[in-house]
């Protein structure tokens, strides 16, 4: 791996901060940060909120791999990506949930205006929207790449892609700085007259801080946490689906309602929360599923299971415990009642059996 990265000499912006290798088929978080696709799916949390390995930004969609970026790093570092290619066809091979999508064989739409050289060119990191060089590049859950002046969010504060026209549900997304700054050095005399051209005041009128900010709030309290898990519960168990997540828009668990395929066989079947079941779409899942339009896809209940309520229980009691030996104002943790401690869960909670099907419990 180290003289793989020393003989292309890999941009430090482009080396995965978990698996320490160039990126391959990158995914970039609402924070911003990048890594790879099996390294963010591998971080995630199957129970809880998951966070960012960089920053601990809290996020609950897995996203889309960001084509532009996989043909830029492409062609950037040919050598490194093929054999993080070879290597991670190997590792799905072993996977319960089978190969990520086959980019090679996916029809690329023209929004992609990848150049047929082998040396990068400005059109191999252009915006969706405007065609131009992008300029403080934010990338949406679906994996489209905007200038983040280009990015319109609607009256109602609900962000579609331009594009594909799916929701982005994490709020507005922030810009991807190993992207921009390998775009600034790459392309500085073009990067520079984007700059100049961009007002910088009208850019802030359409990305305001505070619907972000109430975005987060509220997808924080649909998710269960360590410190919020009772009140979670109360009103949300009975539409948790552990460890089952949306092949669409990437929810990861699945809260709500949930859509089964029936007639896909791969290992990994293809799943849709309610929303994304409504709203339809052709496009590709997170995984090679072979997935048609004429599949049958069934409503499926969630089956609790008492030790996913044990563990959450105990994760929630050890987060009081820690912040009440942190307050010297606290000498005792003030626990919940002891219908819901380890006894309680045991004698109240129904024996069902696990999910026949967890996709991702690995």
């Amino acid at each position: 791996m180290e003289e793989s990265i020393q003989s292309e000499k890999i941009c430090d912006n482009f080396i995965c901060a978990i698996c320490l290798d160039v990126i391959y088929k990158p995914i970039v978080l609402v924070c911003g940060h990048v890594s790879c696709f099996w390294c963010c799916q591998h971080s995630m949390r199957m129970r809880s909120e998951s966070r960012c390995p960089l920053c601990q930004h809290p996020y609950h969609h897995f996203p889309a791999i960001c084509l532009t970026l996989h043909f830029l790093l492409k062609k950037l570092y040919p050598v490194s990506y093929t054999r993080r290619k070879i290597q991670t066809q190997e590792d799905e091979k072993h996977s319960k949930l089978g190969p990520s999508l086959d980019l090679d064989s996916l029809v690329i739409s023209e929004e992609y205006n990848v150049s047929q050289s082998s040396d990068i060119n400005s059109e191999d990191a252009s915006c969706v929207a405007c065609k131009q060089l992008l300029f403080r590049p934010v990338v949406l859950n679906c994996g489209h790449v905007f200038c983040e002046a280009c990015v319109t969010i609607p009256t109602e504060w609900v962000l579609k892609c331009q594009v594909c026209e799916l929701r982005h549900p994490s709020g507005v997304p922030k810009v991807c700085m190993e992207l921009d700054n390998f775009l600034e050095e790459q392309y500085s005399s073009e990067y520079a007259l984007r700059r100049s051209s961009i007002q910088l005041n009208h850019e802030q009128t359409h990305i305001s801080n505070s619907p972000n900010d109430a975005a987060t709030q509220v997808s924080r309290l649909s998710f269960p946490t360590e410190e919020n898990f009772l009140q979670w519960w109360i009103v949300h168990g009975s539409k948790y689906h552990d460890g089952v997540g949306c092949d669409m828009c990437g929810m990861y668990p699945i809260i709500g309602e949930r859509y089964m395929c029936k007639d896909c066989t791969e290992k990994c079947s293809y799943d849709l929360c309610g929303d994304c079941y409504n709203v339809g779409s052709n496009l590709p899942g997170r995984f090679n599923q072979k997935h048609t339009s004429t599949h049958h896809l069934e409503l499926v209940k969630p089956v609790i299971n008492r030790n996913v309520i044990y563990r959450l229980l105990s994760g929630h009691l050890a987060a009081i415990a820690s912040r009440s030996q942190s307050s010297p104002a606290n000498t005792s943790p003030e626990f919940p009642s002891s219908s819901l401690d380890e006894d309680g869960v045991g004698s109240r909670s129904n024996e069902l059996s696990s999910a026949s099907y967890q996709r991702s419990n690995q």
